[in-house]
């Protein structure tokens, strides 16, 4: 049979032939895709010049955030079981500090009220105040300031501050006065 000049075999045609062996699997793996792969190395450069730009910023910004840590005591706690009073000279020194001024406040003794002028507190007048307390008591070591709820965060350290100034390390907090 033919069919445009291409021999079609009937199946009673056929004949056994012995079949050609397939490629080895050398030469398999080299005529498989028919496109050449061109192998190429991955270009780390840019990713490295990141990084030797990145960690000397970190490692510099680490040395200048640092935290600041201001350590304060809580107030001593009023009980009414307690003994005799203490044998040595100090007071209960409190610094009430409302919007309006401060005023200082000791056992048994209340100093005027110190207003505010033109929007700020007289720190001089604090610091004044509380060297002359020191110079009068000079084991008395703690202070307990007292604050209004609308008393700014820099009031209040800058408040801390003056009294460690003015050798009075331990600083007690007190919230709300009423």
């Amino acid at each position: 049979m033919d069919f445009d000049g291409i021999e079609i075999k009937k199946p009673d045609d056929y004949v056994d032939k012995p079949m050609k062996k397939a490629f080895p699997v050398t030469k398999r793996s080299a005529k498989s895709s028919g496109k050449e792969v061109e192998s190429f190395d991955l270009d780390i450069t840019p990713m490295m010049n990141i990084f030797m730009i990145l960690i000397p910023f970190l490692v510099s910004m680490a040395v200048f955030t640092q935290i600041a840590v201001v350590e304060f005591s809580l107030p001593p706690s009023q009980t009414s079981g307690e003994g005799g009073e203490s044998s040595s000279k100090e007071l209960d020194i409190s610094v009430v500090v409302t919007n309006n001024g401060f005023q200082i406040v000791g056992t048994g003794r209340k100093l005027d009220m110190l207003p505010k002028v033109q929007g700020d507190y007289q720190y001089a007048q604090l610091r004044t105040l509380l060297k002359a307390i020191k110079f009068q008591y000079p084991s008395q070591k703690s202070v307990v300031l007292v604050f209004e709820g609308d008393v700014l965060y820099d009031d209040i350290i800058k408040f801390m501050d003056i009294c460690r100034e003015s050798q009075f390390p331990d600083i007690g907090l007190s919230g709300d006065i009423g």
